[in-house]
């Protein structure tokens, strides 16, 4: 029977609750709730401290039950919503048991009457608005609170209220013998049934961050608690019938919240959790998607933009290197010069083109089904750069390189651009090498050249980013932007270190796809 009341209280719609009773039948929720309320008020009529005392105690055990679970599970809760009211339902749970102890009748402030107990009634609830006002605000934020902090100052904050109503009796005046409430003490509880009205508002405005239970049961809590204080506004005597149906509306108050942040926390407390990180992961994933179609309207519109722009330009080439070779005779050297930078600076361009183009490809070519020959791929760059590394007189020593399944032209586009990068930036012997562990292939070309300085070695890799000094300012800038954009492309990345005697290394490692 038991289970199937846990059951009901879990279900998201409003079912009768019910208990067993002797005969084996059930009694309506609302049955159950009319005998309590029944006996509540008898309880009251005979004996008004007892029944105050077990109401206001429960609300205390409440609130040390919500610092409890608060505190132990800040670790791994990352809502600060819960640690906030966990930290200030301490302080509150203090005054709360101050306010019994002082009540009329109890006899342990004998001196100071019912204005005592009427005071820190009043503290508490500033206390407990403004930390549910609070918790509603900070709801689904990100940023962490520092948790001993948030102690110290909610603890600070209830300490200062005691020691100006208990000892220096600097708090204003609540309730005058005979005359009844000050217009101080209405005044702050329409002030505080405003506050407690704002955070459920801001409750539901944050409905998402919530399960509709705890949602509903939060609310319920807050309304419960305003009803509450705006029936301590009408009594005259600390034992009247509106200081019954005050206290009779705190309970109930103090029921929804045990409901919602007590026994859901402890009958659930992966599903809070889990539905916070959902969240972020679903907010994840939005971005991530975002980003990747960025990434796609990007790569299509540089492919666009290459397209158009490079058309043009094998004219503009074509004409100009015509009329140098046809008016060589009739023009001066210096308008023959002009139309040779324009011929250089239309090729120049072009490989421009030619990288963008070859840039946004990266990323939208299908997979491959079996191990790509590495070693042909880079024997058709060399074979592409023959003429350049002969008239450069320049060795290139390999060893051997493992198969992978690796997109054929994304190699060839990666061995050129780093032999070529050697080629152009380097000196002495181009060494080319490559291993694989496990599913992990690793590249590598080195080079003894001039070296790259330290602080460019990340540098290098930005698209258009050339480096400093000697000829490496007469490359395009992206031909290491697309060696690093064919490494992510196969989850690895791509760096360079200092070469051993003088030079560069560049380093490639990918991560082979698996097989389908």
């Amino acid at each position: 029977m038991d289970q199937q009341i846990d059951n009901r209280l879990s279900s998201t719609r409003e079912l009768p609750l019910r208990v067993p009773v002797a005969e084996g039948r059930c009694l309506p929720q609302s049955l159950l709730w009319g005998l309590l309320l029944i006996g509540l008020l008898y309880l009251s009529r005979e004996n008004y401290l007892l029944y105050h005392g077990i109401v206001e105690l429960l609300g205390v055990a409440v609130a040390v039950t919500i610092f409890s679970i608060g505190w132990n599970s800040k670790q791994f809760v990352p809502d600060n919503s819960l640690l906030l009211l966990a930290v200030a339902y301490l302080p509150v749970a203090a005054l709360d048991v101050l306010h019994v102890l002082g009540y009329k009748g109890m006899g342990v402030f004998p001196d100071r009457g019912p204005d005592l107990a009427t005071q820190l009634w009043i503290a508490a609830r500033y206390l407990e608005s403004a930390a549910l006002l609070w918790a509603a605000a900070l709801l689904g934020g990100q940023r962490r609170l520092n948790p001993c902090l948030l102690l110290v100052a909610w603890l600070s904050a209830g300490a200062l209220l005691i020691v100006l109503i208990v000892p220096l009796q600097l708090f204003p005046s609540c309730f005058v013998a005979g005359e009844g409430l000050t217009a101080f003490k209405v005044g702050s509880e329409y002030f505080i049934s405003g506050l407690l009205g704002l955070a459920a508002l801001v409750f539901w405005h944050k409905r998402h961050h919530l399960e509709r239970k705890i949602l509903l049961l939060l609310i319920a809590s807050t309304v419960l608690t305003v009803l509450s204080e705006l029936s301590f506004t009408l009594y005259v005597d600390v034992y009247g019938l509106s200081n019954f149906i005050g206290h009779t509306f705190k309970l109930l108050s103090i029921a929804a919240l045990y409901l919602a942040l007590v026994q859901g926390s402890l009958k659930s407390p992966y599903q809070s959790l889990f539905r916070t990180l959902s969240l972020e992961l679903h907010q994840r994933q939005r971005s991530e998607e975002k980003l990747r179609t960025v990434n796609r309207e990007l790569d299509a519109y540089l492919y666009t933009i290459s397209h158009d722009l490079r058309s043009p330009l094998t004219p503009i080439i074509g004409f100009a290197d015509y009329l140098r070779h046809k008016h060589r005779e009739t023009l001066d050297s210096e308008s023959l010069g002009f139309l040779k930078e324009i011929g250089d600076l239309g090729n120049s361009m072009s490989t421009m083109m030619d990288d963008l183009l070859t840039l946004a490809r990266v990323g939208h070519l299908a997979a491959v089904d079996s191990p790509v020959p590495t070693e042909e791929v880079v024997d058709r760059v060399l074979l592409t750069l023959g003429s350049s590394l002969i008239e450069a007189g320049r060795e290139v020593n390999r060893n051997p390189l493992p198969a992978a399944r690796f997109h054929e032209s994304l190699l060839f586009q990666l061995f050129s651009n780093l032999i070529g990068n050697a080629l152009h930036y380097g000196a002495g012997a181009i060494e080319i090498g490559g291993e694989r562990r496990g599913n992990q292939i690793r590249f590598s070309v080195r080079d003894h050249g001039p070296g790259i300085p330290e602080a460019e070695r990340e540098r290098i890799f930005e698209l258009f980013y050339r480096g400093s000094g000697g000829n490496r300012t007469e490359g395009t800038g992206i031909g290491l932007a697309i060696i690093r954009k064919i490494a992510r492309q196969y989850n690895g990345t791509a760096w360079a270190e200092a070469t051993p005697g003088g030079g560069a290394t560049f380093w490639v490692e990918m991560r082979e796809p698996a097989v389908e």
